[in-house]
């Protein structure tokens, strides 16, 4: 195998990182006794990344199917716990041989409070990274992930034109890239960074409602470990009835550092508590 796609094989482990769940709280917080869960389906595809130094290498065959249960559950009124638990298939792909693995990936919990009556909508949200795997059996197997914890404090903000169907929110993020790993295995040296997602939606009818999200990654330092990326794509949420919704998404990426170079598509369906 050439060194190429041996470099091929190693950056990306990095494009299964890119996977995370399509439902994101924002600053709404659930109150005690109110729920969403949603069950999804999520596909990421990629021929390329690009290099810490920013090349863009191409001629690689990337591909990961993720079945996940993402879930928000209110403990009290203003305050509620969120869990995503994911169940990875990754397959790397060169010319005839194909590397595989299967099994679960990076798990997250937070909990978010909205302690201020603000007239916008605020919250903050202290979450965690939890890896569910050990390494790869050998340097051409797909990783499901750094195999290391983080921590990541959010703060959030939204609101909505309601007159006109339109809703938004932002939320913006300090992430620490702990050293912190599962058994006895070790991690690299990752940088910290700033991170962030926005949405803005629009109530199509009173039927459905669509949106664009934008989330990214950007580490504090360049390295050659800490990924970097900048995502960006459409989702539909359309209600069955009170309680029951099919919900869709995707995304492409725009920007990647050290990272891949795809796009992902997601289908799911969700539960809430009734209004």
């Amino acid at each position: 195998m050439t060194t190429l796609h041996r470099l091929s094989a190693a950056l990306l482990f990095c494009a299964a990182l890119l996977i995370s769940p399509a439902a994101f709280a924002g600053p709404w917080t659930r109150d005690s006794g109110e729920y969403y869960v949603k069950l999804g389906e999520s596909f990421y595809q990629a021929n390329a990344f690009r290099t810490p130094e920013g090349f863009l290498v191409t001629g690689v065959d990337y591909f990961s199917a993720t079945t996940y249960m993402y879930a928000e559950v209110g403990l009290l009124d203003a305050l509620h716990l969120q869990a995503y638990v994911p169940m990875m298939f990754a397959r790397n792909r060169f010319g005839q041989q194909a590397y595989t693995d299967l099994g679960p990936g990076d798990m997250t919990l937070a909990v978010q409070a909205s302690p201020l009556n603000l007239a916008l909508p605020t919250s903050v949200r202290l979450e965690t990274k939890l890896p569910l795997y050990g390494r790869p059996a050998d340097g051409f197997t797909p990783a499901r992930g750094d195999q290391q914890v983080d921590l990541t404090l959010w703060l959030s903000a939204g609101g909505g034109l309601h007159e006109l169907g339109i809703y938004f929110y932002g939320d913006v993020g300090y992430q620490h890239r702990s050293s912190w790993t599962p058994g006895d295995s070790t991690s690299g040296d990752y940088s910290d960074g700033f991170v962030y997602l926005a949405q803005v939606g629009y109530n199509l009818f009173d039927r459905a409602t669509l949106a664009l999200t934008s989330s990214a990654v950007l580490p504090f330092n360049d390295d050659q470990l800490s990924k970097s990326y900048i995502t960006l794509g459409p989702s539909v949420f359309f209600p069955l009835n009170e309680r029951i919704a099919l919900e869709a998404d995707g995304y492409f990426t725009p920007y990647s550092r050290n990272s891949a170079a795809g796009w992902a598509l997601g289908l799911g369906i969700s539960v809430r508590s009734p209004n």
